[in-house]
């Protein structure tokens, strides 16, 4: 079982698109998968045709011990999920000791998957921290721009301090270029930067810019089932083509 969280500390650089879709994409290729939205935002929540607010038993209950994860498993066409729901935000002030244990724990029977993907916060607080002391991958959706680029060293820094002292099987296995457009320099100068100083992160397949992914959400779709003849689509299969060779 591949436990991998899908993180960076910036939001809008692609992370719950990816995490969605690189779940999907798995599906298709016959993986058993499941999708842990750890953020209060609930976006991923959202991406799959749930709202969180009519949600009633979430990620958040399990965390705090209250139930089993299978009582909140969705079974959404034979992709699971563990929703989330605002409550989450609350987890920071749980008078529990250890927090960042408390996904690994509430978890620890949970064997029936080829894959769980965590779609993480945008942010490096206690919920990040479950994710990474969980995880045996982490997943960097990177915004193919300068200041995206620079900010990503700080999951870097904070990936070391979780392998020390929390995970020591934890790594960085791959980082995803999003957003991404050929015709700008920008865009060629930050892929050419990231191989140069991170050599074999970098995923050979970008994410293109593509209105399809955009939209997508607003139905409750991936976008294997909104528009599967788009380059998004291709490019989130090419990708996790990639993702499983990297096993």
């Amino acid at each position: 079982m591949r436990i991998i969280a899908i993180s960076n500390n910036k939001g809008g650089v692609g992370k719950t698109t990816s995490t969605v879709n690189i779940a999907a994409a798995l599906q298709i290729k016959g993986q058993k998968v499941c999708v842990i939205d750890l953020d209060h935002q609930a976006q991923a929540t959202y991406h799959l045709g749930y709202n969180p607010k009519q949600i009633k038993k979430s990620i958040f209950h399990v965390l705090k011990g209250e139930l089993p994860y299978d009582e909140i498993l969705i079974d959404r066409n034979d992709m699971h999920l563990l929703p989330a729901s605002q409550e989450l935000k609350d987890v920071e002030f749980l008078p529990i000791p250890a927090k960042e244990f408390l996904l690994r724990d509430a978890l620890e029977e949970m064997n029936l998957y080829d894959f769980i993907l965590i779609d993480c916060p945008p942010s490096l607080g206690i919920l990040t921290m479950n994710a990474m002391a969980y995880s045996m991958e982490i997943l960097v959706p990177l915004q193919v721009q300068f200041l995206p680029f620079h900010g990503m060293y700080n999951l870097f820094e904070a990936v070391q301090v979780v392998k020390r002292r929390l995970n020591k099987k934890i790594d960085v296995t791959g980082i995803i270029g999003t957003m991404y457009n050929a015709k700008r320099a920008i865009n060629r100068e930050v892929i050419e930067e990231t191989e140069n100083r991170l050599p074999g992160k970098l995923f050979e397949t970008m994410i293109r810019e593509n209105v399809a992914l955009q939209e997508a959400p607003s139905w409750g779709k991936t976008i294997f089932e909104y528009k599967p003849g788009s380059i998004g689509a291709e490019d989130y299969m090419k990708l996790t083509e990639e993702i499983l060779e990297r096993d």
